[in-house]
């Protein structure tokens, strides 16, 4: 009776295990990131004024977009998200 050969660990998942490890520091960032998103019928600085007003304290603006979309004759409606990032809290000492 013969017995099939070894073929060992294919290099394959060498690669997909060494991309899983290399990953997992990404899983603690020590900030957050998301985005808020308003709109406005004023203007462009009116919603992005409504959307900086519901960041969470402490944020970081990392950007802004807009978009300006007619609603009508010579009606606009102005969308705007603003990204941001938020720092991990800072470690507390017990005394």
């Amino acid at each position: 009776m013969a017995v099939a050969p070894d073929p060992g660990i294919h290099p394959q998942a060498l690669i997909c295990a060494a991309a899983i490890v290399a990953s997992l520091p990404l899983l603690t960032l020590p900030a957050q990131a998301g985005s808020v998103t308003a709109s406005s019928i004023w203007d462009k600085s009116n919603a992005i004024e409504r959307a900086r007003q519901q960041l969470p304290a402490g944020a970081v603006v990392t950007a802004e977009r807009c978009q300006e979309t007619e609603v009508g004759m010579g009606n606009y409606r102005y969308l705007c998200t603003v990204e941001f990032s938020q720092p991990a809290p800072a470690a507390t000492t017990d005394q």
